[in-house]
């Protein structure tokens, strides 16, 4: 990694550029959600956003308490500010990190209620005659992606994770 890339503001800074990317990309008709697995998938990984957040508001918290610590910290406010300020600071990130672990549990819910939801016409289930080397579309499960029946999907048939199903 470059020294741009590590810069935590910076990272912070594309985080939520992403966001607003992916903000475009769910508007109706963007076309970024073709099936419910990409709605599933998308929910997962923002999931698991909420749940790394705490850890960075942890270890900033951290990192100002050791510069204070240090006396390595001022307020143009004077001094009594800066103490109330890093007060401030700790309580504003702590009510963060239970809202990010609050964000997460309703993203994980989320993530599990859309778990068997599927698109019709796009599923084995629609029709228990059909089979992955028919026509149509199948859904390979452990990406949540849906491909043209009969291609080489990696997560279907030789798939040993325990989001595959094999239809039969």
């Amino acid at each position: 990694m470059t020294a741009e890339t590590t810069n935590a503001a910076s990272l912070a800074d594309q985080a939520a550029e992403t966001i607003r990317s992916l903000n475009y990309a769910t508007l109706p008709n963007a076309g970024a959600l073709a099936f419910p697995g990409d709605a599933y998938s998308t929910i997962g990984n923002l999931s698991i956003l909420a749940m790394r957040l705490p850890q960075a508001l942890h270890q900033i918290g951290a990192f100002i308490d050791r510069q204070h610590e240090i006396d390595s910290l001022y307020s143009d406010q004077g001094p009594e500010d800066l103490i109330a300020r890093i007060t401030n600071l700790r309580n504003a990130t702590g009510d963060a990190v239970r809202a990010a672990e609050a964000l997460y549990a309703a993203l994980d819910q989320a993530h599990s209620a859309l778990s068997p939801i599927d698109a019709r016409g796009h599923n084995l289930h629609d029709d228990p005659d059909e089979m992955p080397c028919g026509e149509g579309m199948c859904r390979c499960y452990c990406t949540g992606t849906g491909h043209p029946c009969g291609c080489d999907c990696p997560h279907d048939d030789d798939c040993d994770c325990d989001f595959c199903l094999i239809d039969a």
